[in-house]
């Protein structure tokens, strides 16, 4: 269980380390905090679901793709 969370804490990390590079949500007339708050929704949802990929690159690819489906299901573009 302590590895798992350790994992997981580390592909957090290296997520938050590397940051959005590929892909920032934007909208026309929503207030930041509306879009921090729907980013970080979509952030929780794609740390959960990629915790158990063993491959970092992998899970990264994967992370983003999740973060970007997500924010397209809010109404978000994605560049």
């Amino acid at each position: 269980m302590l590895r798992f969370f350790a994992a997981a804490s580390f592909l957090l990390l290296t997520v938050l380390t590397l940051g959005c590079a590929g892909s920032v949500p934007h909208s026309d007339n929503v207030p930041q905090a509306a879009v921090d708050a729907d980013y970080s929704d979509c952030e929780n949802r794609a740390v959960v679901s990629t915790a158990l990929i063993r491959s970092v690159n992998e899970a990264e690819d994967k992370h983003q793709e999740i973060i970007d489906a997500c924010m397209k299901e809010k109404g978000y573009k994605v560049k």
